[in-house]
């Protein structure tokens, strides 16, 4: 008998929700195609907040959309680039890095592969151009700079990257799964219990009235049900719409990106003016030698 209870206790609060599950379903398929009579309406606030949410949800779908390809080393590295050159020219380059680094970083870059970004791809087909040229040659000489100079920038572009990584995405992707997530699963509730409510609402005038008692009691849990989860999911949603987080993300993702281009304007203005230079001079002797 002790058991028989205890199944029954299992039982009813399953078949309880089940039939709460078809008088939502029942209820949602007679709004849409018409005759489910009084639907209770919604809070204002609640409707407002709902949309609010909405939109800072597809800001950070979308966003990270785009900026997910910030962890893939090669998004800028061009297709046709022959890897042979990248081989042809690693000497060259493992020569430039031992100068920049010191001899006891040497065994170290030796273990390294080659980056696969733009930059990287552009100083290695210049350092092989230098080397074919010859650094005495003017041409191989502005080479030899301009590959030292896309390396450095190469090595930047990948520490913008990396901050962007850890800065923008990782807590803009744990936002969209924390607080975003848990207020759309609190106005799922709502709209579920609000199902609920209206399908008591109908049942009640439908009922007879040897169960009108009973009905009449899930109604007044429906609405007290509704009312809670009301409550809760507005107070997750305004954690998502007033929090600073998603614009203090936004604000590391600008300053990652201005650090990179910033260092990028410097490298450049610093080699800008000694290649000009080189032309200059270079061109005035070629019109020396032709006069």
């Amino acid at each position: 008998m002790d058991s028989l209870s205890a199944f029954s206790q299992k039982l009813n609060p399953l078949a309880r929700k089940l039939t709460q599950g078809f008088g939502q379903a029942r209820q949602l398929a007679q709004e849409r195609f018409g005759g489910a009579g009084e639907i209770t309406e919604l809070p204002q606030e609640f409707t407002d907040l709902e949309k609010k949410v909405d939109a800072i949800r597809n800001v950070h779908v979308n966003l990270l959309k785009v900026t997910r390809v910030f962890m893939s080393e090669g998004y800028d590295y061009p297709l046709q680039f022959q890897e042979s050159i990248a081989d042809a020219s690693r000497s060259l380059v493992k020569e430039f890095k031992q100068v920049a680094l010191g001899e006891n970083d040497q065994e170290d870059f030796e273990t390294e592969e080659a980056p696969k970004t733009l930059s990287h791809a552009l100083s290695r087909a210049s350092s092989q151009g230098a080397e074919e040229v010859g650094l005495e040659e003017p041409l191989g000489a502005a080479l030899f700079k301009y590959a030292t100079t896309q390396e450095k920038l190469g090595d930047e572009r990948m520490k913008m990257d990396n901050d962007i990584m850890k800065r923008f995405i990782q807590p803009f992707n744990a936002t969209l799964s924390t607080n975003i997530q848990l207020a759309a699963k609190g106005c799922k509730r709502v709209h579920a219990t609000r199902l609920n409510l209206d399908a008591s609402k109908n049942n009640l005038k439908n009922s007879k009235p040897e169960k009108s008692e009973a009905v009449k009691l899930e109604v007044e849990e429906a609405e007290q049900e509704l009312h809670s989860a009301i409550e809760e999911a507005m107070s997750l949603m305004r954690v998502v719409v007033e929090t600073p987080e998603p614009l203090r993300n936004l604000a590391d993702l600008v300053a990652a990106q201005l650090a990179y281009y910033k260092k990028g304007f410097e490298l450049l203005s610093e080699i800008a003016p000694e290649i000009d230079e080189m032309q200059v001079t270079q061109e005035a002797l070629y019109r020396s030698s032709r006069q």
